[in-house]
């Protein structure tokens, strides 16, 4: 049954399907949190920096 406060235009929209592949050749799929790309070097050395502290709860007093 169509929700009553959908619009008539949103009734006519077809449902997203999840994991569905488009068939575009040409697009990327970013609603599933993947990157074609490989991340900056700047975000590579970022963690890197953090790594050591992984394992330590955050401040939880936001002193540091």
């Amino acid at each position: 049954m169509p929700s009553p406060y959908a619009s008539r235009l949103a009734r006519t929209l077809t449902p997203y399907v999840p994991g569905e592949q488009p068939a575009a050749r040409r697009l990327i799929k970013l609603n599933t949190n993947e990157n074609p790309y490989p991340p900056a070097p700047a975000v590579l050395e970022a963690i890197a920096a953090a790594a050591g502290d992984l394992r330590l709860y955050p401040d939880p007093g936001c002193a540091a």
